[in-house]
């Protein structure tokens, strides 16, 4: 299977893995609240807020948003469904750039996501938001690693859901020759 049948194949296996893994990675983000542990809940969606959020407010869509009956960005509804948006969309990523060029197999390539992207949110989401390298300014290294695992968890089920949903070439049929086992 090739071409646009193929990619929407694919895209599909990775929406598949990317809702299961959003699913853990929240629950996950959720029991830490029971412990009670802080974790970095939210880093992006406040970065994002504060570079978008005034040109919403002035363009009038931050009040078609709420005339239209969504929730606040301030409230857990809004906050669970970007969250939510923000994994489906780096199971996207995952599936066009990500994973058909780094080294197999799929549990490396999981890693190597979640690495890059905690890299990114530790270095440079979350100091934007004022929380320091990896949320250091009100995060207890227990909370940290809650997060870092929870994160981990996201990327690793991801790769792993991906590569099992995922379509895979026809292999070739076997005749059942001298010494051959007959598969098909």
């Amino acid at each position: 299977m090739t071409g646009p049948v193929a990619l929407w194949c694919r895209l599909g296996a990775g929406l598949l893995a990317g809702a299961i893994a959003i699913g853990l990675n929240t629950v996950a983000l959720k029991l830490a609240d029971y412990v009670p542990l802080a974790t970095a809940h939210g880093g992006l969606l406040r970065l994002v807020s504060l570079w978008i959020g005034p040109v919403l407010q002035q363009t009038g869509i931050a009040a078609l948003w709420l005339a239209l009956g969504g929730p606040p960005a301030n409230t857990p509804p809004f906050q669970t469904g970007f969250h939510l948006a923000v994994g489906l969309a780096m199971a996207v990523v995952y599936v066009v750039a990500i994973e058909p060029v780094l080294p197999r197999p799929a549990w490396l390539k999981g890693a190597i996501y979640a690495a890059g992207v905690w890299l990114l949110n530790a270095v440079v989401v979350l100091p934007l938001t004022g929380e320091g390298f990896a949320g250091s300014a009100h995060l207890t290294p227990a909370g940290m690693l809650w997060y870092a695992a929870a994160h981990t968890l996201f990327f690793m089920t991801l790769a792993l859901l991906f590569a099992r949903f995922s379509p895979r070439p026809p292999r070739p049929i076997s005749r059942g020759g001298a010494g051959e086992v007959f598969t098909g």
